[in-house]
């Protein structure tokens, strides 16, 4: 895992301003099913990060952006994720370095960013550097996924199903 600013993450994504480069993903990419509520176990929140780190780990990069992160603060172990850095030799803040680059060979190191995103119930963008690919995740317990291709839209939304992700309520 590399731990990147949001000005490291623009350079490798072309020079685009890494909120706009989600934003553009996100309109661009088809939504797959709908808006999903975000299971409130832990152990479906460790196990839906261990579906999307198959999912999306067959690109070569991947990236977790935490984008927001102290709107539900009680549930929130800031101890734990910079102690879970430093064991990188991270030491800097979320606020310093959001943006957290895996390859595809890391996927213990994702799930784990990625379980304490969905445990701690903070917002982030996952996506793959090529483009193809993006998982909004929010403070308010829900998640879209996105994508270009036909094939991987349908395969999200059957994995989706078999694990049971039920949709937002609206």
């Amino acid at each position: 895992m590399k731990i990147l600013t949001k000005e490291n993450a623009s350079e490798m994504l072309g020079g685009k301003p890494l909120d706009t480069f989600v934003s553009e993903l996100s309109n661009r990419l088809h939504l797959v099913g709908d808006t999903y509520s975000i299971p409130p176990d832990s152990g479906k929140k460790t196990a839906l990060s261990r579906l999307f780190a198959y999912l999306l780990l067959r690109s070569p990069n991947v990236c977790i952006y935490v984008s927001g992160w102290g709107v539900w603060g009680s549930s929130e172990n800031l101890d734990l994720f910079y102690g879970y850095r430093r064991s990188f030799g991270e030491n800097r803040t979320l606020m310093e370095a959001s943006v957290h680059l895996f390859e595809r060979s890391e996927e213990d190191t994702f799930v784990s960013i990625l379980c304490m995103t969905f445990y701690f119930v903070w917002d982030a963008w996952v996506f793959d550097t090529e483009g193809k690919a993006l998982l909004r995740i929010s403070h308010d317990e829900w998640l879209e996924v996105r994508t270009d291709d036909e094939d991987a839209r349908k395969e999200f939304a059957t994995e989706l199903e078999k694990y049971g992700m039920p949709l937002l309520a609206r």
